[in-house]
């Protein structure tokens, strides 16, 4: 293992290269998990003329990755005890940058939606093929190219096993591919050198080196956290309440009392799953975790690859390694890296985090709610909270920010908040036969006109409007019927006939007025009259109501 002696910061063009021995570069750790952060952390003099090559757009390359400072808090300046000036840097590996980049305009292969709405995200495993022939429609090879698309990303391996959809609309790249990952399943695992991201099943996918953390050798510090709750009966459901009965005997549970003949129930969901098979697999993954007490190891090891007779060893983030420490970890077990943070120029001083990482989001979720009847199946295969249930859980003075969900169902037929300040809803408001609205408690109330006496209300059924007052740009209709007047205040278009009523008095008047109108039509004797008792008649600039008088006929 070669120790590095810079990181290079590319800039503008331009390269930089800062050191310990020339900038005074100090405490640089990078730190990496798995499905997680992956954040590089230095600390540089706060007079170094080199300071001004960090930013926010330069690219920061070490220990074989990718960093960038665009983010929130990237920059620290520090006073330290000496009362010297550092500036602390802070950057993430360059993937998070597609938490900037949306599908524009969109992503949708569903042939049954002809114009999908800006930033939507709609890949379903019925629909058409987004990558051209080279992943099969509903894999999750098919979505993450789909979604990297056009992002100056490329896809390397997936090996995860399932069909599933994605339908979101107004998030990132970044959001999309996590929920790919939490759907399917697996281990995220980014290539930022070359901007490649693979997808990896973790039963397939356990590279071994022969690595060994070993007591006397060079573990330096471990910690082994057991986990004791037990599950041997678990009930599983997919989506709109699937059941496994049908491909498991006619039972809806799977027991394994491999560690213990006492039975602990609990019960797994997953509204993702629509086939009964792959509910069945699931949940036999899932028992067989939960079936028997679970460890997380931490460890401080001295990374001895530095010197000459151990330069042959290798470990990486994600390999499966041996802790061989006969009195914390007497069964020698074979567990994975999920976490590895070290000083990139002193790699001896090295922190692994191994073992399940469902271990460390599962017990810190439950420790975080204390919630002793937490269903423990509710975590995909990479540790991630899935989200499709929960149940049973009382947060206890704290706060949910934000819940993003397809449907929220409640059983207690109502929901109660202290207020609402804004809500938006996307379509239709649906109420039932006796559902009512507090006119006394609603601010800022519209203003309705009084009806009349006749029209109780607005009505509206499918042949029929009644109401006070219709406002609009435009209506059309087959036919039009006043039982009085109709107002119209510029012109009215006529597209063929004005037919008028063929009582004696019908005619055309210009303003107000009674008696006989200026044109009438006499439908006794079948002529028309043009009378204007209190002017005069003209025709052609000629007036024609005094002799001489033009006969026709």
């Amino acid at each position: 293992m070669q120790i590095p002696k810079y990181i290079i910061v590319k800039h503008d063009g331009k390269k930089t290269y800062l050191s310990p021995q020339a900038d005074g570069l100090k405490e640089c750790y990078p730190d990496a998990r798995l499905n997680g952060e992956s954040t590089l952390e230095f600390m540089l003099p706060a007079t170094s003329p080199k300071l001004s090559a960090l930013t926010p757009e330069c690219e920061i390359h070490a220990g074989g990755r990718v960093y960038t400072l665009l983010k929130n808090e990237a920059i620290d300046t520090v006073r330290d005890e000496n009362n010297k000036l550092w500036t602390k840097v802070m950057a993430v590996e360059r993937w998070a940058e597609l938490g900037t980049q949306y599908p524009e305009p969109y992503i949708c292969n569903d042939p049954t939606i002809s114009s999908p709405a800006d930033l939507t995200a709609i890949i379903v495993g019925g629909g058409t093929d987004l990558s051209g022939g080279l992943y099969p429609v509903g894999s999750a090879a098919h979505a993450l190219y789909a979604v990297l698309d056009g992002s100056g990303w490329t896809l390397g391996t997936v090996d995860v096993p399932g069909i599933h959809d994605i339908e979101m609309e107004k998030v990132s790249r970044l959001t999309l591919i996590k929920e790919i990952q939490n759907k399917w399943g697996g281990y995220l695992v980014w290539d930022s050198e070359n901007k490649i991201v693979s997808l990896r099943y973790g039963n397939t996918w356990q590279p071994y080196t022969g690595f060994q953390i070993r007591y006397a050798k060079n573990l330096k510090h471990i910690t082994r956290t057991q986990s004791n709750r037990l599950v041997t009966k678990l009930y599983a459901f997919g989506h709109d309440d699937l059941d496994i009965a049908s491909v498991n005997n006619g039972k809806k549970y799977l027991t394994n009392n491999s560690f213990t003949d006492k039975e602990f129930t609990a019960i797994y969901k997953n509204q993702d799953i629509y086939d009964p098979q792959e509910l069945l697999e699931k949940a036999t993954v899932e028992l067989e975790l939960m079936c028997r007490p679970r460890y997380l190891y931490r460890v401080k090891i001295a990374d001895l690859r530095t010197l000459p007779e151990y330069e042959h060893e290798e470990f990486t983030l994600g390999d499966m390694v041996d802790v061989i420490d006969p009195s914390v970890a007497p069964d020698s077990p074979r567990v994975r890296i999920i976490r590895h943070k070290y000083n990139l120029f002193m790699p001896w001083d090295c922190e692994l985090e191994i073992g399940d990482p469902l271990e460390r989001f599962e017990e810190n979720l439950k420790a975080a709610f204390g919630v002793t009847g937490f269903i423990d199946g509710k975590f995909t295969e990479g540790g991630r909270f899935s989200g499709h249930s929960i149940e049973d859980m009382t947060i206890v003075d704290g706060k949910i920010i934000s819940i993003e969900a397809k449907k929220i169902t409640t059983n207690e037929a109502k929901i109660t908040t202290a207020q609402i300040e804004n809500l938006e809803v996307g379509r239709n408001v649906v109420m039932g036969p006796d559902a009512t609205i507090s006119w006394s408690q609603v601010t800022s109330k519209p203003s309705i006109p009084t009806l009349p006496s006749y029209i109780k209300s607005t009505y509206i059924d499918s042949t029929r409007i009644e109401s006070p007052l219709i406002v609009g740009g435009e209506i059309r209709g087959g036919s039009i019927t006043s039982d009085t007047e109709i107002d119209v205040g510029t012109n009215a278009y006529i597209g063929r006939e004005l037919i008028l009523s063929p009582s004696h008095w019908s005619g055309i008047r210009w303003g107000e007025g009674s008696g006989v109108p200026a044109v009438w039509h006499d439908s006794a004797g079948g002529s028309l009259n043009i009378t204007n008792p209190s002017g005069s008649i003209y025709a052609g600039n000629q007036r024609i109501d005094v002799p001489p008088v033009a006969v026709f006929g």
